[in-house]
């Protein structure tokens, strides 16, 4: 451990690590909670979180917008598919839920505009909402500085300070002017470390994730790992971290965009090179990660995404982005054009049809929605065809360090490091080494988990010596 230094170079009663989805509202939640000088230290130029980067957005229970619909969503279901599904740790899903609302309803009041529900995989209810992410995170970052936190850009904290005699943490050790000053920050009360993931570290993912090697981070480049760094160093246990490193949302292997939208709500399918299927699409009882896991171990490491011209208008007005699929008159002039076997993915979307028009559902792998709990499947048979090659990517970590549901970090043995918390996917706990992942979850539980920090860090009581 650092010793603790005689001179401090700045001083506050929080300090947070990371100006993104946990970070910034837990500034808010510290400041509301009467500490008197809150800091965010970002390594970035600026608020760079992986949020700014999703273009559907967090996932809540009971909202406003769900009883406008008349869909039966509470805190308690919300919890139980969380520990059913997820098989999450209880303690942690329990004060997700519970909190989780009143979240909501704080992003509403910093300016947050909703859109509209739609229905998210492995979800039993429709409770996604769409958003832009970058609008969110602007909205906590105008509303962390109009509370009073300060945000320090370039500002990489390496190291925690720990006091040898009690384990207190009581700071960092922080790199500025390009990595070329190292500087003493001091947390009168706590830390709070909400730096994400490490998907931009290769050497972490070699060592933690080697299969996910070449897969393509959609993450921000400021997940470098540097939280669990400097939790480990000072004895941080982990939960379910052989989850930290997990498969997300399939790309355009040429372009790296994100095609999940012509599989899920829009009805695509997913084959091999052979032209069969391998998962229910729907993702019903699963998400769109495992899926891409999935197609990762087809033949060649490659998959496709097939769709007709019904499914590209649907998914954002009929606009493709920066994808390039391959198009055809017919199903096998599209296979031809895409490398995938014509008489295979013929027979595979003839059956898939049939299932659909003559039975409502899909008797193979058992698709009975178009996407998540929502919707009927729809067929594929209007011309022209499409076909994009994907690979899998890597998005936001489902495994990490140990925490309590008062988001203080744990040790190895179970026990609280005093004064040190964390928030959002730096953390582990929230999904079991065989439970599934809730899309969405991953950013209400940030914030929910940024504040319940940001307000029990303020309730430690000050370090005098």
């Amino acid at each position: 451990m650092l010793e603790v230094p005689k001179t401090w170079d700045y001083e506050a009663d929080v300090l947070i690590v990371g100006g993104g989805t946990a970070g910034l509202p837990a500034a808010v939640a510290a400041i509301d909670a009467g500490a008197k000088k809150v800091v965010v230290l970002e390594l970035m130029s600026y608020c760079a979180a992986s949020l700014a980067l999703v273009n559907v957005g967090p996932a809540f229970a009971g909202t406003d917008l769900q009883k406008a619909e008349g869909i039966d969503d509470s805190a308690e279901i919300y919890y139980k598919d969380g520990t059913e599904r997820g098989q999450g740790i209880p303690e942690l899903w329990r004060a997700f839920a519970d909190n989780q609302l009143a979240v909501y309803n704080w992003t509403k009041e910093i300016g947050v505009e909703y859109q509209a529900l739609f229905a998210m995989p492995a979800h039993t209810r429709k409770r996604g909402i769409f958003v832009k992410g970058n609008d969110m995170l602007r909205c906590m970052e105008r509303a962390a500085k109009a509370k009073g936190a300060e945000i320090l850009f370039l500002h990489r904290a390496t190291r925690l300070i720990v006091d040898q005699a009690t384990g207190r943490v009581l700071g960092c050790k922080v790199l500025v002017k390009d990595n070329k000053v190292e500087k003493n920050f001091k947390a009168n009360k706590a830390v709070i470390l909400a730096t994400g993931g490490f998907g931009r570290n290769k050497e972490m993912l070699d060592e933690f994730g080697p299969k996910f090697i070449d897969w393509v981070p959609t993450m921000s480049p400021g997940h470098l790992g540097d939280g669990l760094k400097m939790c480990l160093a000072v004895g941080a246990g982990t939960k379910y971290f052989g989850r930290a490193v997990s498969g997300s949302f399939a790309v355009d292997v040429d372009t790296k965009t994100a095609i999940v939208d012509f599989i899920g709500y829009a009805g695509g399918v997913l084959v091999n090179v052979n032209g069969q299927r391998f998962w229910d699409e729907a993702n019903r009882d699963s998400f769109y990660g495992q899926a891409s896991e999935e197609g990762m171990r087809q033949p060649g490491g490659i998959f496709f995404s097939v769709f007709d011209q019904k499914a590209k208008d649907l998914v954002r007005h009929g606009k493709m982005g920066r994808a390039k699929p391959v198009q055809g008159d017919t199903i096998e002039a599209v296979a031809k054009a895409a490398g995938i076997d014509p008489k295979g993915l013929k027979a595979t979307i003839d059956k898939y049809n049939n299932d659909i028009k003559t039975k409502g559902y899909d008797t193979v792998l058992d698709r009975r929605t178009q996407e998540g709990c929502d919707g009927k499947p729809p067929t594929i048979d209007t011309a022209p065809f499409y076909a994009i090659k994907c690979k899998g990517s890597i998005s936001s970590f489902k495994g990490g360090i140990a925490i309590n549901s008062k988001a203080q970090v744990l040790d190895q043995y179970g026990a609280v490091i005093p004064n040190l918390y964390a928030a959002g996917e730096l953390t582990g706990g929230f999904w079991g080494p065989h439970g599934t992942y809730l899309p969405g979850t991953m950013v209400s539980a940030s914030m929910t988990y940024g504040m319940i920090a940001g307000k029990n860090a303020t309730q430690e009581k000050a370090w005098t010596k």
